[in-house]
């Protein structure tokens, strides 16, 4: 059958076949969209694709793609060719599948599972760490497979961006950066959002406020997030992948809750040495 799905002109490098394709940049841009409906064409053109939406940490299948892909499914008219399930989606008349798992459920053993899968899209890429780029690259090795990426940046050394963005990145890789005035689909209440927060940034940088507008630049734009009085840490920390040792004994629990758009977050801590661990 034919297809006709709208492809915003930023997207076109991306539409040519490549071992790493990645996008990177703020809110409302697109990206997630461009590649939900890219993978379901491909599940289309190919009935036995299988294909793997993963997360660093997903702890719920609602807290994965799969809604988007349901939604694009329907709006494509594609709903006869694909069958939802409730934590998978499988593509009719083959073997085709879409699955959508955490990376940190992964063991080197397990890994193994997605061998012979022929697309990863690793969503909220800027959270996986580099113990899972090393897990999954190797395990994708099927003739023509692909790695997606998208990402909203954060700091310019985590794995996502030091792998696909660094001094050595993959030549058999196509990155590209994309924001919301590039989304030619982005809808009027957003727009709107992001008009009204460039200004208040800008009033709020006026006034002194010498961190409004990196943070609005952050959110909307991708830039990292490195300006210091925004971070209590800064200079101070490290990502790294640790584990609890036997004689690791003051562990802490702790609670920060949000108002307006911050998050509210529970975490687990410990403090050994005088350095303080963030576990979850």
């Amino acid at each position: 059958m034919e297809l006709e799905i709208q492809t915003p002109r930023w997207a076109l490098p991306l539409l040519k076949p490549s071992r790493y394709k990645g996008a990177h940049g703020g809110r409302g841009s697109g990206k997630s969209h461009f590649f939900a409906e890219a993978l379901v064409e491909d599940c289309l053109a190919d009935k036995e694709l299988r294909a793997v939406c993963i997360r660093e940490i997903q702890k719920s299948i609602k807290f994965s793609s799969k809604q988007l892909i349901e939604d694009k499914i329907n709006a494509l008219g594609l709903a006869d060719y694909f069958e939802v399930q409730r934590d998978l989606i499988k593509r009719r008349g083959g073997n085709g599948l879409i699955l959508f798992q955490g990376m940190q459920d992964h063991t080197a053993d397990s890994i193994k599972s997605l061998e012979g899968f022929r697309r990863a899209w690793i969503e909220e890429a800027q959270s996986i760490s580099a113990k899972s780029l090393r897990l999954l690259r190797p395990t994708m090795r099927a003739d023509g497979a692909e790695i997606w990426a998208t990402w909203n940046p954060s700091d310019k050394h985590d794995p996502i961006d030091d792998f696909l963005r660094g001094a050595f990145a993959p030549k058999n890789s196509i990155v590209v950066e994309v924001n919301i005035d590039q989304n030619p689909f982005a809808p009027q209440t957003l727009l709107d959002e992001f008009r009204d927060d460039k200004e208040r940034a800008a009033m709020l940088q006026a006034a002194g406020d010498e961190n409004a507008y990196a943070m609005f630049e952050h959110v909307w734009y991708g830039a990292y997030l490195e300006f210091s009085d925004a971070l209590v840490f800064a200079g101070h920390y490290i990502i790294d992948e640790f584990e609890p040792q036997a004689d690791w004994v003051d562990v802490y629990y702790g609670a920060d809750w949000g108002f307006a758009k911050d998050p509210t977050t529970l975490n687990k801590l410990w403090i050994k040495d005088n350095i303080l661990y963030i576990e979850y």
